[in-house]
């Protein structure tokens, strides 16, 4: 029943994207009730949806959660706060047992997370993006989506940094850097994150952008004793330190598709520097696209550091697609085009696979 409901959804979806290929009006902070707002609710409500009805014995680190969590209730606070300083990302874990304490069961607790994290999409999609049904349909094929339903630590880290794209664009650094530390309270390695405001922030040249290809290599090439000195650097050395000694890499599929978004979204953005397009999300996916290298060549678990670059992608493919050419039949080739693409990579990759789900 799910695969149906997906199914027509991301169908809807390419009709919705291809119906209004121009740009949308971006509406001010307080829009009233229009039909375009409540067709982006009526999205998020699905997603939502979707997140707070899956069962616990969909995935095992789903599992582990909840087994974590259930352990937590039978843990007074002062014997957790005793060994605070010996777990994983504590701030995550005392939330939970402060939720837990107040009688909320685990599906309580997973359908916060879901809704902090369609929120966030919501805010974004409303406010920033050209195009909603491109933006959704991102959304859902290139992985964000699909990592809420595991990664729950990662997953509530990634949602708060959704907030931090008003403040990026705005070049409002204390409010970005309290939201990249409150994301990193939860899921510690979001502290890298602050490493977007500078990249977002340079200006949209050419130079800058052989500057940042060139920083990217030389950190692939020195990427273990990078890693190795950003942990002892935060304080994590010693709870990490399995995963660089972990082997193993993911496949190549991962760099030709993000590179084939980065360079699709530069060509089409960052030789303009237009205030209703948003080229400097490009930088951001450079960056994001040096991760996929690292987990393909190094080691597979620096795709969860990719993750925090590749966000705000659902904006970028947007606005690439919606940016106004000299023909009006190049905007409509781009939008069928890279809606088609993404559908078809949908049902084709592993980004899908919670349609297997089991759900309540």
């Amino acid at each position: 029943m799910l695969y149906y409901v997906i199914g027509a959804f991301v169908i809807a979806l390419m009709i919705s994207a291809n119906m209004k290929y121009h740009q949308r009006p971006l509406p001010g902070k307080k829009p009233f009730l229009t039909a375009d707002r409540l067709g982006i609710m009526l999205a998020c409500a699905v997603l939502f949806l979707v997140l707070a009805l899956q069962d616990i014995r969909s995935n095992g680190d789903l599992m582990q959660y909840y087994n974590r969590y259930m352990s937590l209730q039978h843990t007074s606070v002062s014997a957790f706060l005793n060994q605070f300083w010996d777990i994983k990302d504590p701030i995550y874990y005392f939330a939970s047992l402060l939720f837990g304490k107040l009688g909320f069961d685990f599906y309580a607790w997973k359908s916060l997370i879901a809704f902090v994290f369609v929120l966030g999409l919501y805010r974004q999609i409303q406010y920033y993006s050209a195009n909603p049904a491109i933006s959704f349909l991102a959304i859902l094929t290139l992985g964000l989506y699909g990592f809420t339903f595991s990664g729950l630590r990662q997953a509530l880290a990634l949602s708060i940094l959704l907030y931090s794209y008003p403040y990026l664009k705005n070049k409002r650094f204390f409010r970005f850097a309290l939201l990249v530390v409150l994301a990193a309270m939860f899921h510690s390695t979001a502290l890298i994150f602050l490493v977007a405001y500078p990249v977002y922030c340079l200006k949209l040249r050419i130079r800058n952008l052989l500057f940042l290809i060139v920083v990217g290599v030389v950190v692939i090439l020195n990427a273990n004793t990078i890693a190795s000195f950003y942990l002892q650097l935060t304080g994590t050395d010693e709870i990490y330190a399995d995963y660089l000694e972990k082997s193993g890499a993911l496949s190549a599929a991962g760099i030709i598709i993000s590179g084939c978004i980065w360079l699709f979204c530069t060509v089409f953005l960052y030789r303009k520097n237009a205030d209703k397009f948003d080229g400097h999300l490009c930088n951001l996916a450079l960056l994001a696209l040096f991760g996929r290298i690292l987990s393909a060549v190094w080691f597979a678990e620096f795709f969860r550091v990719a993750m925090y670059f590749s966000a705000f992608e659902f904006l970028m493919i947007a606005d690439a697609c919606s940016c106004k050419e000299k023909s009006t039949f190049v905007v409509r080739f781009k939008t069928a085009g890279v809606s088609l693409a993404l559908a078809v990579y949908y049902f084709l990759s592993p980004n899908g696979n919670f349609l297997t789900y089991v759900m309540r």
